[in-house]
């Protein structure tokens, strides 16, 4: 049976970036938020912050997983009992 390992990386990096308290898509598939300075001196608001920034990006990771998952499982399913379905219908 596969094992997964499941990876998160967090990081505060000051910026001159306008605030902007909702999560935003990055270009590499990671999701940003920019908080004031005051907001980043607080545990409750870095809390909050970090956690309202993470479930976009954990939302589309387990989304993309399950359905890799479910890819696999219906690829074994098909292998196993010989059927001659042609796969690319179900991956579109």
């Amino acid at each position: 049976m596969a094992k997964f390992r499941i990876k998160v990386h967090v990081e505060f990096v000051e910026c001159n970036d306008p605030i902007n308290q909702e999560p935003t898509k990055n270009n590499d598939g990671s999701f940003s938020m920019t908080i004031s300075e005051q907001d980043a001196a607080s545990i409750d608001m870095c809390e909050k912050s970090v956690l309202q920034t993470a479930y976009p990006t954990i939302r589309e990771a387990v989304s993309s997983h399950l359905s890799e998952v479910s890819k696999k499982s219906i690829r074994k399913t098909h292998r196993r009992t010989g059927s001659s379905t042609k796969l690319s219908s179900i991956q579109s």
